[in-house]
């Protein structure tokens, strides 16, 4: 899953960064909701993408005035949402305010919020019109939308606004908070049904992997681990990363973990990556697995450089490789590997983590 850490802001949209290949599947102006699955924060908010950054960090930059549960440094996953029109929204406001006439109210608020992406709880301004006055800004919060919000005030919206006790609108803030956590495990199962659709999928089809493989040393294995992972920060995990140690004085190290590049049902591509050392030396393995050869190559050649780049201790010799052993060459017993996919070389006693897709054939 895809965790973006919140900086919150003033502003109305939000900012996101993260890896380009992740988020060229969204655009400037869509909405999204940010989920966040931590059990003691587990909620849900919407935005919309005002402007689209790349980089190492995933990071989303977003106005603090709708944040509620959630807060500066939290992770959440983002899930593109296609708001509908409303047909009607219907505001609360406390009745201590003799100038807010309920009722509806289109014509006076519509004008200040068109086109504006609103939710449960959001409060909503507006300016009412005093004779012989100056205008005063009033606000209400959406206490129920048709459809159910999340919804955007688009031509044909009617708003009605009603005036409550200031008792009654801290009952009816905390109903509309149980209901974005409740709509948070919603879209947290919508996630993994897609992670698991994905899965299904692999199982079934037929792909082509090409290894390549960079030998190291003197370079400490979790440190390039680390490095590595932060190449393909923001692509979603299908395996979380994982470090293992295979001998008592933790000299035999394997860092590895399984990221989706491409969710495309069409055209799936994941990449298997690994870090396998004892003491200070050892190997970089990347696995790419896709339908076509050429679009493994092209993505061995888009990380190759960046790869070359990333330490000084990394050897230039580079091997294309198939599914043996990446120390000795010898046939891997891939039947007899655990539940995890790891397998060790009966000739070498090198300990190997399988291609996710091999293990589904």
């Amino acid at each position: 899953m895809n965790l973006f850490r919140i900086i919150p802001q003033i502003r109305n949209n939000c900012v996101i960064q993260g890896n380009k290949e992740f988020l060229s599947k969204f655009k400037v102006g869509d909405a999204i909701f940010l989920v966040s699955s931590n059990p003691a924060k587990k909620y849900s908010i919407i935005s919309k993408i005002e402007r689209i950054e790349h980089g190492n960090d995933s990071i989303i930059i977003i106005d603090k005035r709708i944040l509620e549960k959630l807060g500066e440094n939290d992770e959440v996953s983002i899930l593109k949402y296609n708001p509908a029109e409303a047909i009607e929204i219907h505001l609360v406001s406390p009745n201590s305010n003799p100038l807010i006439t309920p009722g509806e109210q289109t014509a006076t608020i519509k004008r200040h919020v068109l086109n504006k992406l609103v939710d449960y709880g959001q409060e909503i301004s507006f300016l009412i019109s005093l004779e012989n006055e100056p205008p005063i800004v009033a606000t209400g919060m959406i206490h129920s939308t048709i459809p159910p919000p999340p919804v955007y005030i688009g031509p044909t919206t009617r708003i009605f606004l009603e005036n409550v006790s200031e008792k009654e609108l801290g009952l009816i803030k905390k109903d509309l908070m149980e209901k974005k956590e409740k709509r948070a495990s919603v879209l947290e199962k919508q996630i993994r049904k897609k992670k698991l659709n994905l899965i299904k999928h692999l199982k079934l089809g037929t792909y082509r992997n090409m290894g390549q493989k960079y030998s190291f040393k003197a370079t400490n294995p979790r440190q390039l681990f680390k490095a590595i992972l932060n190449i393909f920060n923001g692509f979603e995990f299908i395996e979380e990363p994982r470090e293992e140690y295979f001998s008592n004085d933790k000299n035999d190290y394997l860092g590895s973990a399984v990221f989706l590049l491409n969710d495309d049902l069409k055209d799936i591509q994941l990449i298997d990556v690994q870090v396998l050392a004892h003491g200070n030396s050892g190997l970089l393995i990347l696995w790419i697995s896709a339908k076509d050869e050429n679009k493994i190559l092209e993505i061995i050649d888009q990380y190759d450089p960046i790869i070359r780049d990333l330490k000084q201790g990394l050897e230039q010799k580079v091997e294309i490789l198939s599914v043996r052993c990446p120390e000795c060459g010898g046939a891997l017993p891939i039947n007899e590997a655990n539940p995890n996919g790891i397998v060790e070389c009966k000739y070498c006693n090198f300990f190997f983590r399988i291609p996710k897709v091999l293990r589904y054939q």
